[in-house]
């Protein structure tokens, strides 16, 4: 990705996103996209909708316009923080990586990775609050897969 101006991910022999690196990394077009670039890859929930928006692993979230009942949720792991609330996570594994820990949970029955400053004392068997940053989150058409 620090290659080019413009890259194309193409699955299956089409092209998915044609764009720059950060705007296919940020706002990837399809969970396909969403789920190939990025080391680790974006996490996926699902999201039933609710009074008040979408509920994802038991927490209320603003989402968008969407005529399904059942969407994705997608946030990349640097775009999550330990909170008082948030979506509660049950830590599997800590990779200390230097300057971050690479975190994998368990949210809602789905492995979950997170990563957090080294400086957090957190091992295995944890429950934690991961409050995402909103204006990073994604939203998937969970039938399309394409970005809403």
């Amino acid at each position: 990705m620090s290659l080019a101006d413009r890259i194309s991910v193409m699955n299956r022999g089409e092209i998915v996103q044609a764009a720059s690196p950060i705007e296919v990394y940020r706002n990837p077009a399809a969970e396909f996209v969403a789920g190939f670039i990025g080391n680790p890859p974006m996490n996926f929930l699902n999201a039933k909708r609710s009074a008040n928006g979408w509920n994802v692993a038991g927490e209320e979230f603003a989402g968008p316009a969407a005529q399904s009942e059942e969407i994705r949720f997608a946030i990349r792991p640097e775009d999550l923080s330990v909170a008082t609330s948030g979506l509660p996570a049950r830590v599997r594994l800590v990779e200390p990586l230097g300057a971050h820990l690479q975190v994998t949970c368990e949210v809602d029955g789905e492995m979950f990775r997170v990563l957090l400053d080294s400086d957090l004392q957190i091992k295995a068997g944890d429950t934690l609050c991961l409050a995402p940053q909103a204006d990073r989150i994604r939203w998937f058409d969970k039938t399309t897969t394409k970005a809403l």
